[in-house]
């Protein structure tokens, strides 16, 4: 009976032991695809203030985008480098073991290091023009010291045939399409290192980035940061010590001071406003309806439209510089007119592409005669682009207009005009609206949705 058990027992500890090595062996870290590594360090890159193009060359050079060797383990140069961005922990900024394991981590320390090289006032390198940050030849003395601030990276002292920073350019331009200007060997001194009080200008064939900025209107939350201090000006004396938990509401911005942008935002939770840098905040939401329009020129139409519940948003974003189709502009205008169906079939050939959210608007604009198909097919085209002079030709109807001006459209691009649309153009001149731009009235060119709410918003206006 005994040896029953010694047994039993025996082989629930042996079947144990496979089941953990099995477990290890399927969870053993290995480096992820080079374009999912990329496009982490991209968003990372963006959000902390730094074009995306250098953070991956950066990690290009350092480890050729490698994380962990063949048997699971931590990817450690013999300097004691570790990881994707070969970060070197001297000073003890960092966790150790999230280095090596986290690969997030290990982007966002590097991009932390990066950034530090970047702040004249840490490393007091060399300035470039006006160290905007956008400017991808701005980075090169950060670069350079990314590498160690070292006279072996001065290419006139011959010391290595390609310096630290001229090869991220060259990875740059070869494997990412994008050139960036080095400074002139000629102003860089013969031998040892430049002054980190010297002063160099942009060079003139200059480049941009990507990082993210914020504009009027954002939520943000601190991003990287557990605690700040808002301060009085941009890089100004301290207001008061907010943490992560808090939102903010971006009042104005972005403000280029030393090599950041700040911004003016309102700590919601204590009523203090005050000045934060932009690269320890990310954006949450807006306090506009959708996400993306914080900036466009047709904000304050977008706005009012979705206040009359005509076009709907829920935080996300509205693409306002998209192009409007056939069925969004007849949605638009049938909750802006209030117009009902009377009939509950479409007999369009094309019916079954209408999308269900838009075929009782498209009935409803259809028996209106403002939107009417294509007579020689029996199609809608739902999905078709409307072009500026069929806009035209929609709101004219909607709003009714004389059929007899007597008066000359004074565009340059008048012969592109059909028959059709030139009366409606004329109605809408009169009514101000829908003028053109640079004396033309491109009436090919595709309607955008910002675009289609100014008519709508017009529209209503004038029938008011």
């Amino acid at each position: 009976m005994l040896r029953r058990i010694f047994i039993s027992v025996l082989c629930t500890i042996i079947l144990l032991m496979f089941s953990y090595k099995s477990v290890g062996a399927s969870t053993k870290p290995s480096n992820p695809p080079r374009a999912e590594l990329e496009k982490k360090i991209e968003e990372v890159a963006r959000k902390r203030g730094i074009p995306s193009v250098i953070l991956k060359s950066i990690a290009r050079v350092e480890s050729v985008f490698k994380q962990f060797n063949n048997d699971g383990s931590a990817f450690v140069s013999r300097g004691g480098s570790v990881g994707l961005m070969q970060v070197h922990n001297k000073y003890g900024w960092f966790d150790n073991e999230k280095l090596k394991y986290d690969i997030d981590y290990n982007i966002e320390a590097g991009a932390d290091v990066l950034l530090r090289k970047w702040d004249t006032a840490l490393e007091k390198l060399p300035q470039i023009g006006d160290m905007n940050p956008n400017v991808l030849e701005n980075w090169y003395f950060a670069i350079w010291a990314y590498n160690g601030w070292s006279k072996s990276n001065n290419p006139n002292t011959g010391l290595k045939k390609q310096t630290y920073q001229n090869l991220i350019y060259s990875i740059a331009e070869k494997e990412y399409g994008q050139k960036i200007t080095p400074i002139d060997n000629k102003l860089l001194p013969k031998q040892g290192l430049p002054s980190k009080s010297s002063k160099f200008d942009t060079p003139k064939d200059l480049h941009y980035g990507d990082i993210l900025t914020y504009t009027e209107g954002d939520i943000v939350r601190l991003d990287g940061r557990h605690i700040m201090n808002l301060k009085e000006t941009p890089n100004g004396s301290d207001i008061v010590e907010v943490t992560n938990l808090m939102e903010f509401q971006v009042l104005e911005g972005p403000v280029l001071n030393n090599g950041y942008f700040w911004y003016k935002v309102k700590a919601k939770e204590i009523n203090k406003e005050g000045w934060l840098v932009g690269n320890w905040i990310s954006k949450t939401g807006s306090i506009y309806p959708f996400l993306d329009i914080s900036r466009t020129w047709s904000k304050s139409y977008i706005i009012s439209l979705h206040d009359m519940n005509i076009v709907s948003g829920d935080g996300s974003n509205f693409n306002p510089n998209d192009k409007i189709t056939r069925q969004e502009i007849s949605v638009m205008l049938s909750r802006a007119l209030q117009l009902k169906p009377e009939d509950n079939d479409l007999e369009y050939a094309d019916a079954c592409d209408i999308d269900n959210w838009a075929v009782e608007h498209v009935i409803a604009i259809t028996e209106a005669n403002i939107i009417t198909g294509y007579e020689e097919t029996n199609e809608f085209k739902p999905d078709e682009y409307i072009a500026r002079e069929e806009a035209a030709i929609i709101i004219s109807r909607a709003i009714g207009y004389d059929d007899n001006l007597d008066f000359q459209l004074d565009y340059s691009d008048i012969s592109e005009i059909s028959d059709e649309a030139l009366n409606a153009i004329k109605n809408l001149q009169i009514m101000g609206i829908m003028n053109g731009s640079n004396g033309k009235f491109r009436p090919k060119d595709c309607l955008t949705r910002g675009e289609a709410c100014k008519l709508i918003f017009d529209l209503l206006n004038i029938l008011e």
